[in-house]
């Protein structure tokens, strides 16, 4: 029974240590660090931020958000594309990710969305932008557009993190009916699924 005991409270040490001692052995980010990042950097409310900024000196702006796991870097296969189509891509380090700071404060919704606006207006944003935003971006990105409407010329939400299909009777019928459902979905869904 004292075996029992003694794993049970070695798993509940290591489930609160372990996080810490992970946190504690990642690499801090100073100059350093930062030398060899592309793009540049700016400082904001709450600490520094990776942004690289690529494409044209003229055209829309796409602001690409990335995940909680995956720095900035992830975007870098499909800039290439959207800087050929005539787009001004911005793409940042969330705080805590890729070389931006890692500032000791919640992790919050708003404190995501502040991040996002000052990144805006750091690069020099005056008008609307596209919003890219990638799981935890994606997140991030419909907050910011909730917020400032005005400011958002389109919103793509690439495997969302923490949305969920709104479930009822009318989608489902839709889901499992051939033909009748993808015809009521064409002539109705806009209305009914809002």
């Amino acid at each position: 029974m004292i075996w029992l005991f003694l794993i049970v409270l070695a798993a509940l040490i290591a489930i609160v240590l372990l996080p810490r001692i992970v946190e504690a052995r990642r690499k801090l980010m100073d100059g350093a660090a930062r030398n060899d990042a592309p793009g540049e950097f700016v400082q904001l409310s709450d600490g520094v931020t990776h942004i690289h900024k690529r494409g044209a000196l003229r055209g829309p702006w796409v602001v690409c958000i990335h995940g909680l796991t995956t720095p900035e870097f992830v975007w870098d296969g499909m800039i290439e594309g959207l800087t050929g189509l005539g787009f001004r891509v911005l793409s940042y380090d969330l705080y805590g990710r890729g070389f931006s700071d890692r500032p000791d404060l919640t992790h919050s919704r708003d404190f995501f969305v502040r991040q996002l606006e000052e990144v805006i207006d750091a690069a020099g944003i005056p008008e609307t932008a596209s919003l890219i935003g990638y799981s935890m971006g994606a997140s991030i990105a419909s907050a910011y557009a909730v917020k400032h409407p005005e400011k958002v010329d389109r919103l793509i939400l690439l495997a969302p993190a923490g949305l969920r299909l709104a479930d009822n009777r009318f989608n489902r019928f839709v889901r499992e009916t051939p033909v009748i459902g993808d015809w009521l979905m064409a002539v109705l869904g806009g209305r009914l699924c809002k």
